[in-house]
């Protein structure tokens, strides 16, 4: 009896004992960490400790807690810019230094490695949810320094190619090289960038520069005419030729290969805007006509950087940093558009009779004067022969109680003729262009005429425009 009273304590016991250190366990799970309640200080570790809020709408609130510990960890990596960046050069550039910090601090957690979870807390009171994470100072200035490294040599290698095409003079590739070059240093552009080369130790990134702005101070794009005289809608025959030089320190040498683009800049026209220098360094361009009213028009003649220099990449404005568009080799050619010389005959009828008004005659050389003839009186001196003929119908008087309306209907014809071959180059018309006044057919005469004006601005002028005499 005493021995089974025994047994019975002894089970009694272990069974205290188990409950009691469940108790504790349990106490222990939900008492917080100390990293918690006092952010930890510690000199070889940057810390990142985040707490959410388990919503019941939020399954992934474990993972939103890691994302926000890691980007707290990140905040606490300052981003410097190093004395001998390349970015120091740059002193008028203050957004694109402050956009390149920010962006480097936001791609921080994207890029990052090497941290570790310290810990993690459920407080299932207070429905939270902790994540402490941390990452060795030490193990970050190592990755740090062989990300730069490795950096480095990719940009040397292509840095060396490019002054190997240089050599070459095969100058857009040399170019090309330089943009790849920028382009595998561009998020360290806060750091030294030194090297070693053959001509002893450089900065990458001055060295860069400066080698883009030496081939744009020493590349010279020469028309072979810097000004043209041109008739509206007449083609060039002869064809634009480009000269590209460089401007060696001892001799000039034609440039091959070299891609060029013409763009106008006052005006407008159908151009060739996309050449390439041949092997003797001449680049040929057609301007086929000029389409735009102005007399004095400009074309400029530039270095087409639009492979390196795109708007929609993502390091346009890196690139546009280096390869400064302003200071680029370019040359203009001045055009001065005449109008084409013509002669008018003019015919109307009027109600079928013959006219002799001169009012439609005047409006519509006025409106043609300004849009693509001028018109001389000596035929002799005319390339074209604009004939008109133009017929007035009557229409339909429409009377109400208080009112009477006559209708008109104008139709008119155009052909126009080259002099030299006597071959017609554009026949159209506009037909039934109404005229309605009251008093008189006269009145309905009249406006029948502006609406013909209109309409012929908004028709015919364009499509004489589209013609290539």
């Amino acid at each position: 009896m005493i021995k089974t009273l025994r047994t019975l304590f002894n089970y009694s016991l272990i069974i205290l004992l188990l409950v009691s250190c469940s108790a504790q366990s349990s106490m222990a799970k939900r008492r917080p960490p100390k990293w918690v309640k006092e952010r930890p200080i510690t000199p070889d570790y940057f810390v990142g400790i985040a707490v959410v809020k388990k919503d019941v709408s939020q399954t992934n609130y474990i993972q939103l807690a890691k994302s926000q510990a890691l980007h707290d960890l990140c905040s606490e990596i300052s981003i410097s810019i190093s004395a001998n960046s390349v970015l120091q050069q740059f002193e008028d550039e203050t957004q694109f230094k402050e956009e390149f910090q920010s962006n480097i601090q936001t791609n921080l957690a994207q890029e990052i490695e090497g941290y570790e979870i310290v810990g993690s807390w459920d407080n299932k009171r207070g429905n939270e949810y902790w994540v402490y994470y941390r990452l060795s100072k030490a193990q970050y200035e190592l990755q740090k320094r062989l990300k730069l490294n490795k950096a480095k040599k990719v940009a040397q290698n292509y840095f060396e190619q490019a002054k190997q095409s240089e050599k070459n003079l095969d100058l857009f590739q040399a170019l090309s090289y330089y943009a790849k070059a920028l382009d595998a240093i561009e998020k360290h552009l806060d750091e030294d960038l030194s090297v070693m080369t053959f001509d002893g130790r450089i900065n990458l990134g001055t060295g860069i520069y400066n080698s883009i702005q030496n081939i744009f101070k020493r590349t010279q794009l020469t028309p072979d005419r810097k000004q043209i005289k041109l008739e509206i809608s007449t083609s060039q025959k002869e064809p634009i030729l480009i000269k590209a030089e460089w401007l060696g320190d001892s001799e000039e040498k034609l440039i091959p290969s070299l891609p060029i683009q013409l763009a106008f800049t006052k005006g407008d026209g159908v151009l060739n805007n996309k050449v390439t220098t041949d092997q003797f360094g001449y680049a040929a361009s057609k301007l086929s006509k000029v389409t735009s009213r102005m007399k004095l028009q400009e074309i400029e003649v530039s270095l087409d950087m639009s492979s390196i220099l795109n708007e929609n990449e993502d390091n346009y404005k890196l690139h546009k940093l280096f390869f400064t568009p302003e200071l680029a080799p370019k040359s203009k050619i001045i055009i001065n558009v005449e109008r084409l010389k013509a002669y008018m005959n003019f015919k109307e009828k009027i109600f079928g009779k013959d006219s002799q008004r001169e009012i439609l005659k005047n409006n519509l050389k006025k409106e043609l004067s300004e849009n693509f003839f001028s018109f001389t009186n000596d035929k002799e001196k005319a390339k074209v022969i604009l004939d008109i003929n133009t017929n007035v119908t009557k229409g339909e008087v429409k009377e109400g109680r208080n009112y009477k309306v006559f209708i008109v209907y104008l139709d008119c014809f155009f052909s126009l003729t080259d002099v030299k071959t006597g071959m017609e180059i554009f026949n159209d018309a506009i037909y039934e262009v109404k005229g309605m006044k009251p008093i008189s057919y006269d009145y309905a005469v009249k406006e029948a005429y502006e609406e013909a004006v209109d309409e012929i601005h908004n028709t015919i002028i364009p499509k004489l425009n589209q013609l290539d005499l």
